[in-house]
């Protein structure tokens, strides 16, 4: 009778579970094969977006100081790459430093400081930084915020009382993330000063009658002047003048002897000439001499001497596992996290001061640019495999092409790993 109901009245169940089995195993073959696509298509963008042509010209001469044997092979690399670099961006002199572990491995130099007397790019160059002075002034101001002397979120005329209101609450938080509303340059022109200023007070006047461009903090601007300001409250809560108080909370800790502020009235010892190929500063697209300019109007954002090396080192002081407890490893987090959030890729924008993104291999970085009359530079960091690195060259606006730094950069990050 167990038989006869089993077949006069079959459940379904059986079936049911079998449909649903099938269904499965199709689901786990459909999402095991989409997720195998996802990862060859992945890697063959990582291919494109960084391949890079192997160099074949005349290689310009080179001037190395440091070069570890067990980097051998990446440094042979990294060469090559930079030399393509400077033939297809008509780079003259260029210097190259990478640090592990908080130690120099590489530093190289490569062409000319002067390409018309044939004078060498060596790794004890100093050449224009750019923006990446940015980070020297956040890293003033982060000092401040951990001494207690400086409050991230005050109004901004409690340390710059002589910065006029402008109907909304302007802090030192807004300026370093870019998100205060003073105004950028209006042209390329504008960033060519010839007026010497006594002092960064003085220099406040080229911005401080203009109207905000937007409310402080509901938008994101990148503004030259706003860490020009910033740089006027680091002086107020420091008591000190910003350059001396720069030198003492920041290169002189972290040895960084050959970073200077960059002076009209004389050259500094080993530093380089200045080209530019980009108007306004050459104005037929030829490799030219770059014009005067004085950058006592913009020393916090902008003008500073700096070598590959000091550079270097300064990144490796901003990872936490290797920085000596130069800051905090909170602070570094506050300095990095992205206050500003840029296109579609997940942990990309502006911080304060530092600029934050996963490359395409997925391993978090932290870097800035420096674009400025006679002289381009990047510096960036890896902190999970406890690198820096840092480029500086003396050609205005190079614009160094991403595949060329990912070529430079991986063969390290791999022997590193």
């Amino acid at each position: 009778m167990t038989f006869l109901r089993r077949k006069e009245f079959p459940t379904g169940g059986s079936q049911e579970k079998k449909r649903l089995r099938r269904w499965g195993r199709w689901g786990f073959f459909t999402s095991f094969t989409a997720l195998g696509l996802l990862i060859v298509a992945w890697g063959a963008a990582i291919h494109i977006a960084e391949k890079t042509t192997p160099f074949t010209g005349n290689p310009l001469p080179t001037c190395d100081q440091i070069a570890s044997e067990r980097y051998a092979d990446a440094i042979e690399k990294a060469r090559g790459q930079i030399q393509a670099m400077m033939a297809e961006r008509q780079i003259p002199g260029l210097s190259a430093a990478i640090a592990v572990d908080g130690r120099i491995v590489w530093s190289e130099g490569f062409g000319y400081v002067d390409r018309e007397n044939k004078i060498r790019a060596c790794p004890q160059t100093r050449f224009r930084v750019g923006s990446v002075a940015k980070l020297f002034t956040v890293a003033a101001m982060a000092q401040l915020y951990e001494q207690g002397r400086l409050d991230l979120d005050a109004p901004i005329q409690q340390y710059a009382p002589g910065f006029p209101d402008k109907g909304y609450r302007i802090t030192a938080r807004h300026l370093a993330s870019h998100r205060a509303g003073i105004r950028g340059y209006r042209d390329d022109y504008e960033a060519i000063n010839t007026k010497p200023y006594a002092s960064v007070g003085e220099s406040l006047e080229k911005f401080r009658d203009d109207p905000l461009v937007f409310q402080p903090d509901s938008e994101f601007a990148y503004s030259n002047y706003g860490y020009v300001l910033l740089s006027a409250a680091i002086e107020g809560a420091s008591g000190e003048d910003f350059l001396s108080y720069l030198r003492r909370s920041v290169f002189e800790p972290l040895r960084m002897h050959d970073t200077v502020e960059i002076r009209a009235s004389h050259a500094a010892p080993n530093q380089s000439r200045f080209y530019d190929n980009v108007t306004p500063f050459s104005p037929d697209g030829q490799v030219r001499e770059s014009p005067f300019i004085d950058f006592s109007s913009k020393w916090a954002s902008g003008g500073f001497l700096s070598t590959a090396g000091d550079l270097a080192r300064f990144g490796s002081a901003h990872i936490a596992s290797v920085n000596q407890a130069y800051l905090k490893a909170d602070t570094l987090e506050l300095l990095f996290a992205p206050r500003t959030k840029r296109g579609w890729i997940v942990g990309y924008g502006h911080g304060l001061g530092w600029m934050t993104a996963r490359d395409l291999h997925l391993r978090q970085a932290h870097f800035h640019f420096g674009a400025s009359s006679g002289g381009t530079s990047v510096l960036a960091i890896y902190p999970a495999r406890k690198l820096s690195i840092a480029l500086a060259a003396n050609l205005g606006h190079a614009k160094f092409p991403f595949e060329r730094l990912m070529g430079i950069v991986n063969p390290f990050l791999d022997a590193a790993n």
